[in-house]
Parts: structure tokens; C-alpha cells; sequence
């Protein structure tokens, strides 16, 4: 039976970059207790639905575990939560983790969530795209060389993606101006800025709309994890089994998920308060079935340090994987 309560997670992203800032690395915020139900702290989008998934199929009972999720609005509102001890495991994308642990946030990576990169079969339209008005000039990622691009934060996944992926289509990244907005594809509609990024499924829907067009997809993650599944140190050296068994558990969730696409639109649909024929359409990541590794986690660290998204030093990947 699914054990989900779904509670509202009230920081902003604002006061938990603040928040992790001014934290201290020693993890002593965290709730260290083996005993009780694991707290999962996820932001509603597609990234978190295998967790929901695993809850109401049986897999976290089937491991021994209890859990209850937390939803968010966003990724970075999860860390202050680890570190506070309200919750003791987030689904975070790398760059925000990553970019917490530079700042000495004694994290440890559990599990990958999604894979990143450009899916088999999405390399006109995935999970994460570029969008121009339809009538613009800009026919291709290398054409951003120069413009001007709306992003909901700079030096967040959505701007270090969108500066992988001009790179790698043979632009010059360094020489996009961006302008952080809280709604990007208003500031793009309205003609504030050249061309932005969504997630699905809004992509899905603006595509259907019609009034804009997709340059093509973002590489998430520069080709490694997107989003991962990360606890204090303090919680992991407490509670080695459970953290294990629910590495194990978020695995065999995202292979279910992965192979069956009804339970992956149905849960979607259950999470996103969205209509299901509308997500039969959208195009889903791919959710990671491999153990993340040391390596996993340095690819992503020399990605994100490459665009200077370490304000200190870069974080050790050795420091940061799963004992």
C-alpha cells in the first residue's frame, strides 16, 4: 500500500542558496534516527515520478522501506530541507548539488535519478528543448552565438546545459547574454529575449500552440546525470542499510518506470495534476538503472567546473559517492 504523504515544502530558492551558503559542512542539521519512515524531499516534474511509482507499485515495502515525499517547486528549495532535518533525502539536479557541495555542504550522493544527454528517438524534441518565436532568424543552437537567452537563474542546470549545448553545436556560449526572468518563455513571447529552454511536458504544450519553435534539445547534464538522489553524510553514516536499500529500491523504480509507459504517464499524471492524453504525448527522460559511481560524479564535476560553477574549489568526487 502506498505510505505517500504529500506536504508542502515552504523555502524559496532564494533563501536556500543563502541558507546553504551560511550552513556549515558538518551535517549536524540532519535527522540521524534509523527508526521511522524516510522523508523524500522531490519537486513535482517528471524527474521525480519513479519515486511515486515505487511507492505505489510496492518497491520501497519490497526493500523494507517506508517512505513519505515531500514535493517542492523547485530542486534548490531541497538541500536546506536535508540540512534542517525535515526530510533525509532529496531528488536534486547535479549542478545544484554539485554547486552545494563547493560551497562545503558535506553531501553524499545516493542514486541517480535520470539519465542526462539527448535520449534514442528524441533528437528533434526531448525531455528539455530550446524555443525561438517561429518567424526567427535563428535556425540553429550555433545561431544563439551572440543573443540574447532567458533563463530562470544564472549558473543553474537550465544555463550550464544551454552553454553545453551551443558549444558542442560549434556556437560560442561565452558571448550569449543572459537575463534571469521568472517566466522565460513570457520574456521570449513578448520579445525581451531571443530564445529560452523548457522542460516537459510545458514543451509538449507549447508545441501544440504553435507559436513557437523548437531549435532542437538541450544536452542535459553535458551526457551524464541530470538529477541524483543525495543525504547528508551525517544521515548515511547513521543509517548505512537504509540508504543502501533505497539505492537499490530507487533502481528497480526507474526500471519499471522505463519499461512500462502506462505507469509512467499514469503516475505523471497522479503527480503533475495533468492531463494524462496530454502526457501521452511528452517526451520523458530516461531514468538511470546503474549504480552512480565516482566517475559518474567527476564527469558531472569537470562539466559544471568547466563553466566556472564553482564559486570555490571544485568538489572530490571521491568525497561525495556512497561508501
Amino acid at each position: 500500500m502506498a505510505s505517500t504523504r504529500f506536504r508542502a515544502v515552504a523555502a524559496t530558492a532564494v533563501a536556500a542558496l543563502a541558507f546553504c551558503t551560511a550552513c556549515s559542512s558538518d551535517g549536524s542539521g540532519s535527522n540521524a534516527s534509523a527508526d521511522g519512515p524516510l522523508d523524500l524531499a522531490v519537486f513535482a516534474s517528471l524527474n521525480g515520478v519513479p519515486a511515486f511509482a515505487a511507492d505505489e507499485e510496492g518497491v520501497f515495502e519490497k526493500h523494507g522501506l517506508e517512505v513519505e515525499i515531500s514535493t517542492a517547486k523547485t530542486s534548490t528549495e531541497m538541500v536546506p530541507q536535508l540540512l534542517g532535518g525535515k526530510v533525509d533525502l532529496a531528488l536534486v539536479d547535479m549542478a545544484t548539488s554539485l554547486v552545494a557541495a563547493g560551497q562545503g555542504v558535506d553531501l553524499v550522493y545516493v542514486a541517480a535519478a535520470t539519465d542526462g544527454g539527448i535520449p534514442k528517438g528524441q533528437e528533434d524534441f526531448s525531455f528539455a528543448n530550446v524555443w525561438v518565436k517561429k518567424n526567427s532568424p535563428i535556425k540553429s543552437l550555433a545561431d544563439l552565438t551572440g543573443k540574447t537567452v532567458g533563463v530562470p537563474q544564472i549558473k543553474s542546470a537550465p544555463w550550464v546545459d544551454l552553454r553545453g549545448s551551443v558549444d558542442e553545436a560549434g556556437g560560442d556560449s561565452s558571448t550569449i547574454k543572459f537575463v534571469e526572468s521568472p517566466d522565460p518563455l513570457a520574456a521570449l513571447k513578448s520579445g525581451q529575449v531571443d530564445a529560452t529552454t523548457t522542460p516537459e511536458p510545458v514543451g509538449t504544450v507549447e508545441r501544440a500552440k504553435g507559436e513557437l519553435h523548437p531549435l532542437g534539445p538541450v544536452n542535459s547534464g553535458g551526457g551524464g546525470s541530470a538529477y541524483v538522489w543525495v543525504t547528508t553524510r551525517a544521515f548515511a553514516d547513521a543509517n548505512k542499510d537504509k540508504v543502501k536499500a533505497f539505492a537499490e529500491a530507487v533502481r528497480e523504480g526507474n526500471k519499471a518506470v522505463n519499461g512500462d509507459r502506462d505507469l509512467l504517464v499514469k503516475t505523471a499524471a497522479d503527480v503533475l495534476k495533468a492531463d494524462a492524453a496530454l502526457l501521452e504525448k511528452a517526451a520523458f527522460p530516461v531514468y538511470s538503472e546503474k549504480p552512480l559511481t565516482k566517475d559518474d560524479i567527476e564527469f558531472s564535476v569537470q562539466y559544471m567546473d568547466k563553466y566556472d560553477m564553482f564559486e570555490k574549489a571544485a568538489p572530490d568526487a571521491e568525497k561525495l559517492i556512497l561508501p
